[in-house]
């Protein structure tokens, strides 16, 4: 009986199987009212929201009915369970189902190959924050990973928040609207444009305190083989399998203007990024073992590059220097989440405080914390925008390209991505039209491309020609849309 009510799931069935004991066992009475009453002042004290598991959502009446039977709610978990790749993100952790995490936990920590005690402990300290459903203490390497931890991956709870103070109130019809998402109730919002991407970029970007967890995708993890995270709320939402209404009001207004979502999506990733910088040069002014400078806060492609004669090339002084760029011989800080929305040259001191030259953690730290306020504040307000005009980011987008030349690959990515979005709000004719056109240009920054340059621009991939792609989009721009701006 005390393990029934040491478990918050359906306060009314365990009334009502408590008072059917009552009737059945009187004899008993004193002790359960003893247990109950217990049980409720320790409850009523512990207000802070707890995992109780995707079994709590697991019923046929709730959400793991049949897919296809009943409405979308009533199979969402089941929806879920087969096919979003969230549900398999810590099994994939395992040795025996992905060699590429067994290659990763390996070179992080070379024990781990045949210490099954050192595999799991790289675990706890790199991976399940993110691949998994947990608490701090189950990162914590002095005590044991249990198996469920990677089987449920990341599971309901992860995203809609631990459930414990919500899982009774949101059977009632008048658990609707914002304020279910207030703090107290342990609910994440994942209606808002804002609420779905900070909800997203706590792994997807990474944080180091958000749920006390560390989720950071340094450096170590990167060089070992995991790939560099390159967020995009819009992709990201549009490939995992929906098991929410893709027709209600809230996912309309959600989806209204993907030049919206993506401006959203992209302040708030620089915002997320910063408070991660912040939060790494606090981090090692308390504990020198955390690395500093963190390598991957800056632009990989500016130290990764051919060393081969045939590729060597002195840069010229009279280059033209994007709004990130100090030297061709410095790295630019989180170049994807910046581009196109920090202008570094208009504050000189950020310019200096943020190259890895004059690294100075506990200016990093103070600075990435102001910018990390700032984006998440551009980011609510772009959402209550309306949304933008189609013609007007058009002309808009082929008067930069006609003004400034693209620098790198990074630039001319987040190029793509903004007339990505440009194009998902044309009508769908126009959308049609330009789909081989795009196709064409994401082909041009795929790094398997093919080199077309013997020496290959800096803070690109080799066989990148960013003047080739801007020449591209500029004849896309002026031939098939006919925007009012023409290209000289």
């Amino acid at each position: 009986m005390s393990g029934l009510l040491s478990t918050r799931r359906g306060f009314c069935c365990r009334v009502s199987i408590s008072l059917a004991f009552f009737l059945a066992a009187p004899a008993v009475l004193p002790v359960v009212a003893q247990q109950i009453q217990r049980h409720i002042e320790t409850e009523s004290l512990d207000l802070s929201p707890r995992f109780l598991g995707s079994d709590s959502c697991a019923t046929s009446t709730c959400h793991g009915n049949v897919v296809g039977q009943g409405p979308l709610w009533n199979h969402s978990l089941s929806v879920y369970a087969a096919n979003d790749p969230h549900a398999t993100a810590g099994r994939i952790l395992s040795r025996e189902v992905s060699p590429l995490s067994e290659s990763i936990v390996v070179l992080l920590d070379p024990n781990a190959k045949t210490s099954t005690e050192a595999y799991t402990q790289v675990l706890q300290k790199h991976c399940i924050s993110c691949h998994g459903t947990v608490t701090p203490d189950q990162c914590d390497s002095s005590n044991p990973l249990k198996p469920s931890v990677l089987y449920e991956g990341v599971s309901c709870e992860a995203c809609h928040g631990g459930a414990s103070q919500w899982i009774d109130d949101h059977l009632n019809e008048s658990w609707i609207g914002p304020s279910r998402f207030l703090a107290a109730t342990g609910m994440r919002d994942t209606e808002s444009i804002v609420g779905r991407a900070k909800n997203c970029v706590r792994c997807h970007v990474g944080s180091r305190s958000e749920d006390g967890l560390v989720r950071d995708m340094n450096h170590d993890l990167i060089a070992a083989g995991h790939p560099a995270l390159r967020f995009d709320l819009l992709i990201y939402n549009e490939n995992l399998p929906h098991h929410w209404s893709s027709d209600s009001e809230v996912e309309e207004n959600f989806s209204a203007s993907a030049i919206r979502l993506r401006k959203v999506s992209r302040a708030t990733n620089l915002s997320a990024a910063a408070a991660l910088s912040s939060a790494r040069a606090s981090d090692h002014l308390r504990d020198v073992s955390i690395p500093w400078p963190e390598l991957s806060d800056y632009d990989c492609f500016a130290c990764h590059q051919s060393l081969t004669m045939s590729r060597y090339d002195v840069p010229l002084m009279n280059q033209v220097k994007t709004m990130l760029r100090v030297s061709d011989g410095l790295p630019i800080w989180n170049t994807w989440h910046s581009t196109d929305q920090l202008n570094l040259r208009d504050s000189i001191s950020y310019l200096e405080i943020l190259s890895p030259h004059r690294s100075d953690p506990r200016k990093v730290a103070s600075i990435g914390n102001r910018i990390a306020a700032r984006y998440q504040k551009l980011a609510s307000k772009i959402a209550t925008e309306a949304a933008p005009d189609t013609k007007t980011e058009l002309n808009r987008l082929l008067a930069l390209l006609q003004k400034n030349e693209l620098q790198d690959w990074h630039a001319a990515a987040v190029n793509l991505l903004t007339l990505d979005a440009i194009i998902r709000d044309l009508p769908d004719q126009q959308r049609t039209v330009l789909a081989a056109d795009v196709a064409q240009l994401e082909s041009m920054l795929r790094f398997d491309s093919g080199d077309r340059s013997s020496k290959p621009p800096k803070h690109s991939p080799g066989g990148f020609d960013p003047q080739e792609y801007r020449a591209r989009v500029i004849d896309i721009l002026t031939s098939r849309l006919n925007p009012a701006t023409k290209a000289p």
